[in-house]
């Protein structure tokens, strides 16, 4: 008969090696905790097989990862994965045709311009990545544009199609707020990736509105440090008389 038995230490350093397994695809642990909103002290007791996350952290650690709370309790490589979603073969065979070497996954440096000469620039860090079959972007609006709004209710999340040199990305805050769409081409430069075209607020009833912002998207590597670094000498560069963080 097999022991049903198991102690809190041995599910708690299952868990840990699962994790770690997990996370080792992700560059930056900060970048990740980031990513996950939790404490990087506690991320790091979770690894070392000292504590439990709470009920509703192991639920946005297992949605994040896109596996299931048997982590706790098998290794990771007896955890059967879950169906995909059919939504991502549709994607990944009629809405793109992905190039990693084109559109590489990573930080970019985003840059937004309006067509006004007394428009504003907005800068900010997107991170690309690749999950089951789909190109998935994610950001923070800049606090100088929402300076009373929380970190969560400024983050921004898309999904991109890519193909022949063009870049559509359809993207939006939470609860399909402020909904936006880049069309971007790829433009040769020097100093490396970059992407420039336009971005499209859809307004209310889907209408485009009616003057759009040129954008520009500039790769920054797969280091979250050196992003943010070259990030903000781009900024300084573009904006000698200006030193507000990107």
């Amino acid at each position: 008969m097999t022991d049903i038995h198991r102690s809190p230490t041995d599910l708690r350093r299952m868990f840990g090696a699962n994790l770690r397994q997990l996370a080792q695809s992700y560059p930056s642990v900060s970048e990740l905790c980031r990513q996950l909103g939790i404490n990087r002290t506690q991320f790091n007791r979770y690894l070392g097989g000292e504590s439990f996350p709470r009920p509703d952290v192991l639920d946005r650690i297992c949605r994040f990862f896109d596996v299931d709370a048997r982590i706790l309790l098998k290794p990771l490589d007896e955890v059967e994965p879950p169906a995909p979603h059919p939504a991502t073969d549709v994607i990944d065979r009629f809405l793109s045709a992905y190039a990693e070497t084109a559109f590489r996954t990573g930080f970019y440096h985003a840059i937004e311009r309006a067509q006004t000469s007394a428009g504003s620039t907005l800068h900010r860090l997107y991170h690309v990545r690749r999950i089951s079959n789909c190109t998935l972007l994610r950001g923070y609006e800049p606090v100088s544009a929402m300076p009373k709004e929380c970190a969560p209710s400024r983050e921004v999340q898309g999904i991109v199609s890519y193909a022949e040199g063009r870049v559509c990305t359809l993207l939006a805050r939470r609860d399909a707020q402020e909904r936006r769409m880049m069309v971007l081409s790829e433009q040769p430069d020097e100093n490396g990736l970059r992407f420039v075209g336009h971005v499209y607020r859809l307004e209310d009833g889907s209408a485009l509105a009616p003057k759009p912002c040129q954008f520009e998207l500039r790769h920054l590597g797969d280091d979250l440090s050196t992003a943010i670094r070259l990030a903000r000498k781009s900024r300084r560069a573009a904006h000698p008389h200006r030193d507000v963080p990107i």
